[in-house]
Order: structure tokens, then C-alpha cells, then sequence
């Protein structure tokens, strides 16, 4: 799912981020199965740090998205 941030909250930033950092991952990946030879474990290992971080850009959006108060205000 691809949307831009439209308001400035933590969570649509945090939303941004990991969206431009998945794409970049996904892109590297494409990149990496048109290649002819494998990777090398250099390139496997910056590969992996790129997903992790994706994955803790997620988390982060996530932890801030659930953090939002959708009740609207019913006690």
C-alpha cells in the first residue's frame, strides 16, 4: 500500500518512512533477480540490514498507529 503523508503526525511520518524504505528494499531485490550470478555475502549482508530496518520502521508505525485514540472521546 503506497499513500503519501498528507498531515505532519508522528504516525504519518513514521508511515513515509517505512514506505520509502520498503520500496527501496523491494527495488533492490527486483535489481538483485536480474542479475546472472548470486550476490555476494557482502551485498547478502547489506540486503539483510535493509530488511531489518524495514521491518523496525514497521514496528515503529505500528506501535504508533495502535497508539492512536480512535474512540472518539467516549468515556
Amino acid at each position: 500500500m503506497i499513500r503519501q503523508a498528507v498531515e505532519n503526525s508522528p504516525t504519518d511520518l513514521a508511515w513515509r518512512a517505512f514506505d520509502e524504505a520498503a520500496l527501496a528494499l523491494h527495488r533492490r531485490y527486483a535489481a538483485d533477480a536480474r542479475r546472472p550470478s548470486a550476490i555476494s555475502p557482502p551485498e547478502r549482508t547489506a540486503r539483510m540490514r535493509a530488511a531489518e530496518e524495514v521491518a523496525r520502521l514497521w514496528d515503529e508505525w505500528r506501535a504508533l498507529f495502535l497508539a492512536v485514540d480512535t474512540s472518539g472521546g467516549a468515556a
